[in-house]
């Protein structure tokens, strides 16, 4: 139930950010609010992931684990500057595969 909440948690915020534009059209925000506000989705699909990849129980079959090794992947292409929907799905492509070998 937990997962269900938070995933519609997740919606009502990203949801919330996008339509304030349409909500309140005379609404003049500054540039560093607006560019607050685009950031919020990113965060929280890292929040989302971060707990999974940074789970303390470090051993030799961790370091191999699909989820760290797609993640790698994903933080590799953004530090080349790929558009965060070409990352999203290189990283679920790669986490998809490596679970399948693994």
């Amino acid at each position: 139930m937990s997962s269900i909440m938070l995933i519609l948690g997740m919606m009502a915020v990203t949801w919330g950010v996008r339509a304030v534009p349409f909500v309140l059209p005379n609404l003049n925000l500054s540039p560093g609010m607006l560019n607050f506000l685009n950031c919020i989705p990113a965060a929280v699909l890292a929040a989302l992931v971060a707990e999974p990849i940074l789970n303390p129980v470090v051993n030799q079959a961790s370091l191999l684990a699909p989820e760290l090794i797609a993640a790698l992947v994903c933080v590799v292409m953004g530090v080349f500057r790929a558009p965060m929907l070409a990352t999203v799905i290189v990283g679920m492509v790669s986490f998809v595969l490596l679970s399948q070998f693994n």
